[in-house]
């Protein structure tokens, strides 16, 4: 069910984007960088994920940084050159550092850590606009799939993005990018709610030109 969901907020996107288009530029988009986590709230209606036997346990989830590998649809307007259209295809691996510790009389036992990545399929539609020359500004929305996740968190976020970016002759386009998800993708197990975001470099090549 969530999955049809996803691809009907897909095709609803699609559709909403503007038909009297006059370029079309096409490309690899690569990207990476630093993670967040927001708001995470131990969950304390699971004693068993807090209590084993003797031992009490601590959680401890960071979500160090991301990679992305994409591709992009820049669909420039017709009859506005500052207006323009990305709708981009992203392979996500999320990083995260999950430290386990155990507690006896609470005083520290031993302590686990290890590292998990969380694969994501998005598609990311936004609306930009050129302020001088090369820079510009953009806002959308990031429906996201969380294919394979190494946890029990929520397997869909709808993050908002926004980005300034400059873009070279057309022959490459750097862009900073902010997300903000709003479910809790990390653990539901162990936190009642929570969110994560991430602040990246993104690189677009385009590879056609279409008019």
């Amino acid at each position: 069910m969530k999955v049809i969901r996803f691809v009907l907020l897909v095709c609803a996107v699609l559709f909403a984007l503007p038909t009297n288009s006059q370029v079309l530029r096409t490309g690899l988009l690569v990207g990476g960088g630093l993670g967040f986590e927001h708001n995470l709230t131990p969950n304390s209606g699971r004693p068993d994920i807090w209590q084993e036997g003797d031992y009490k346990i601590g959680y401890k989830d960071k979500y160090q940084f991301g990679a992305s590998l994409g591709y992009r649809f820049r669909i420039e307007h017709g009859k506005n050159d500052r207006l323009f259209y990305d709708m981009d295809l992203i392979l996500d691996a999320k990083i995260f550092k999950n430290t386990k510790s155990y507690y006896v009389d609470n005083e520290l036992a031993s302590r686990i850590i290890g590292h998990d990545a969380n694969l994501a399929l998005s598609l990311s539609p936004s609306v930009n606009y050129r302020l001088v020359k090369g820079l510009y500004v953009g806002m959308g929305i990031e429906p996201t799939w969380y294919m394979v996740p190494t946890n029990d968190g929520k397997k869909f976020d709808i993050p908002l993005v926004w980005k300034v970016g400059y873009n070279i002759n057309n022959k490459i386009d750097l862009a900073i990018n902010y997300r903000l998800g709003f479910t809790n993708v990390i653990d539901d197990r162990i936190y009642k709610k929570g969110h994560i975001s991430d602040l990246n470099l993104s690189i677009f090549i385009p590879f056609t030109i279409n008019k």
